[in-house]
């Protein structure tokens, strides 16, 4: 008898520890796509195979010849094509896919011009002349629009506001049967600036396979937007387009509902925009992570299992699990590790982004994405059960005097008391191989301000939004990032990915932020997310969900140059009337530019790594460009025409819209690329400038 109820205190005494509460990060639900609801219509999509044309160096410079001021000048091949080089002349022809850009960068996006530009209709004109004569415009190509570059000028003190128009786009899209292809897929536009002159070019299309690679069924819309868990009712507009994979070189023509929505409109949490594209047959796959449950809390050395379905597609498929801090994972459907990292930012326990990509035997890819949060958590004595416990002990005691005699009253109460250590112990224990553990806590840059040394850092939100996922920003802001550490010389100095990319590290000190620790330590920083007119937004809450311009004073440290990869930053007003300048004058604080976007924009695979290379060029064949001119002709690549590319920054010029633009950011280069000004601090400039450029 003595023995037993010993043996009670000592269990109930280990119920009593817990373990000890920790800061940790929310993590949003997730919204994986059901398939079981799409409708299937009765009417069969053809999906196409594009035909990429043959381009030589012959071929190149017989074209540069015929469509631009530049003499014969031979063309030089580069990793993805040919490029012909005359004074600040650029005329370029890219092998995967057939496109074409030529630009003159003494007038394309040119501040100081715009004087004599031609009305949009006498410059369509020009346009659809010049392309017939050139046999550039295939009779499936209709004009889509006229879109323009802007260039407004506002100076606060005198209450003085300048604007004027630099050139006019004029865009054409093409057609499958009665549907539009995307832009971002095939477009043309011809830029014409002063004096009517073309001042560039950018033209994109393949011809299709006589015959369809294959047709599959039409997903209905309504049930697309069901099957994704779309609210109807945040629909602002839709269509049937078809479109390629985003990768360059993509071969397969095929249908997609194109969604814009605006998501979380609300008091909290401001509107925001996106667009989305949506299966429009069944002839990609699915995929679903099964196991372990999204947002799950582990301790180091913990066994985890991963497993996932995949349906629709073509079989067989092949899988890469990964981490957004640990690399690849594995190359099977399922697998089980005990070795994934424990990550702290700042000593708060931040979830892994743990992933899978399937692509199946067409080459088509699904992916999705869950948090695991890896970390050591204490364990203490809880003062609140520890009361309960000693209560409970003299019921024990009783209960045992009560059931001495009966046989198997023991038994029930140790099982009893089983049951209930089960139901207080929801953690998972360690392995006793905690040695070979990795514990990831990367510090922020060290480097002084102005020091000298090239740095960049890059903030991210891709698969973590699991609402409204954005599956190409890894790939482009690592491409953006690589690009700069290997190519560019700028030291690597942090990479925040989805739920470790925090609202903070944007936020003034005064305000509650780590600015001056994260991305005011570097020269360079690239956000990408969601966004609108009032800011931007993030997945981790730490410690908001969303950045707005009010809370940032940048360039008072080290930065000199930011993008904002995200749908309408720098849109001209927000639903309360103000003005891309009342919203982000204040802003600069030293800070050169802001690249960003006027208008929704898409989420692209290889924005960030044409941007990096356009800024530093390769050395005797291709020049490095300004910063401004980088990031248009990156978004214009990239987007369609509808979109509006923009820059916003401060100027020190007298006449910041005319010749001479003195220790001006409009000429700045990237570090080490050619010419930058110097910082532009408050006291020290007169004018804001902001430009926005139709892609």
């Amino acid at each position: 008898m003595k023995q037993d109820a010993i043996l009670l205190i000592v269990l109930l005494l280990c119920v009593a520890s817990v373990p000890a509460e920790t800061d940790t990060i929310m993590v949003l639900e997730r919204n994986a796509v059901d398939a079981s609801k799409y409708v299937i219509s009765q009417t069969e999509m053809p999906i196409y195979e594009l035909i990429t044309p043959e381009v030589n160096e012959t071929y190149t410079e017989l074209l540069a010849r015929s469509l631009t001021p530049i003499p014969e000048i031979s063309a030089e091949e580069t990793e993805y094509g040919f490029v012909v080089n005359y004074l600040n002349q650029t005329f370029e022809m890219d092998r995967r896919d057939g496109s074409i850009w030529y630009a003159d960068y003494d007038k394309i996006w040119n501040v100081a011009l715009g004087i004599e530009v031609p009305t949009p209709s006498a410059c369509q004109s020009t346009a659809d002349v010049w392309l017939r004569e050139k046999g550039l415009l295939p009779s499936n190509a209709v004009l889509k629009n006229i879109g323009s570059t802007n260039v407004s000028a506002f100076n606060p003190d005198a209450d003085e506001l300048l604007t004027k128009v630099l050139q006019w786009h004029v865009n054409y899209e093409f057609m499958v049967g009665d549907i539009p292809v995307a832009g971002e897929t095939a477009q043309i536009s011809v830029m014409i600036g002063e004096g009517g002159d073309t001042v560039g070019f950018d033209w994109k299309w393949r011809d299709t396979a006589p015959e369809p690679y294959v047709t599959s069924n039409l997903i209905e819309y309504e049930s697309a937007l069901d099957a994704h868990g779309i609210n109807p009712e945040d629909v602002v507009d839709h269509r049937l387009v078809y479109k390629t994979d985003d990768e360059d070189g993509a071969l397969l023509l095929y249908p997609m509902w194109e969604v814009i929505i605006i998501e979380d409109d609300s008091d909290e949490l401001p509107g925001i925009h996106n667009i989305v594209y949506l299966d429009g047959t069944l002839f990609n796959p699915i995929v679903e992570i099964t196991t372990p449950n999204h947002g799950i809390s582990m301790m180091p050395g913990s066994s985890i299992t991963f497993d996932c379905s995949v349906s629709l597609g073509t079989p067989p498929y092949t899988y890469q699990w990964s981490s957004d801090f640990d690399g690849v994972l594995s190359a099977g459907q399922s697998f089980t590790t005990v070795s994934l990292s424990e990550v702290t930012k700042k000593d708060y326990p931040v979830p892994h982004a743990i992933s899978v990509r399937v692509r199946d035997a067409e080459g088509r890819g699904a992916s999705d994405c869950i948090a695991v949060t890896i970390e050591t958590v204490d364990f203490e004595m809880d003062p609140q059960i520890t009361l309960v416990v000693a209560g409970s002990i003299v019921l024990v005691v009783a209960s045992l005097l009560v059931f001495r005699r009966k046989k198997g009253g023991f038994v029930l109460l140790f099982l009893l008391m089983m049951l209930s250590a089960f139901m207080f112990l929801p953690v998972s224990f360690a392995s006793s191989d905690m040695a070979t553990l990795r514990k990831l806590s990367p510090s922020a840059p060290s480097g002084a301000y102005d020091d000298g040394v090239k740095e960049v850092g890059i903030e991210w939100v891709g698969m973590s939004d699991l609402g409204s996922p954005l599956w190409n920003t890894e790939t482009n802001i690592e491409g953006f990032y690589n690009w700069m550490g290997t190519q560019g010389g700028f030291n690597r100095e942090f990479n925040w990915g989805e739920w470790s990319a925090w609202e903070e590290d944007f936020k003034e000190v005064a305000q509650g932020g780590t600015d001056t620790e994260w991305v005011d330590c570097v020269d360079f920083v690239y956000y990408q997310d969601h966004g609108n007119p009032n800011g931007v937004s993030f997945t981790s809450q730490h410690d908001n969900g969303w950045l707005s311009p009010s809370e940032m004073r940048l360039g008072d440290g080290d930065l000199e140059t930011i993008v904002f990869d995200a749908c309408s930053p720098l849109a001209w007003q927000n639903d309360a009337g103000d003005t891309v300048f009342e919203r982000w004058a204040q802003t600069l604080q030293g800070l050169h530019q802001i690249c960003s976007f006027a208008t929704t924009s898409h989420n692209a695979q290889t924005r960030g790594v044409k941007f990096a290379f356009y800024m530093t060029g390769i050395q005797s064949l291709i020049p490095s460009r300004t910063i401004v001119q980088s990031w248009f002709r990156a978004c214009a690549e990239t987007e369609g025409s509808e979109i509006q590319a923009a820059v916003f920054y401060a100027s020190k010029s007298a006449d910041p819209l005319n010749f001479p633009q003195l220790d001006d950011p409009i000429n700045d280069h990237a570090y080490g690329f050619g010419y930058v000004c110097s910082d532009p601090t408050p006291g020290t400039f007169s004018w804001y400038v902001f430009i926005t450029s139709n892609c």
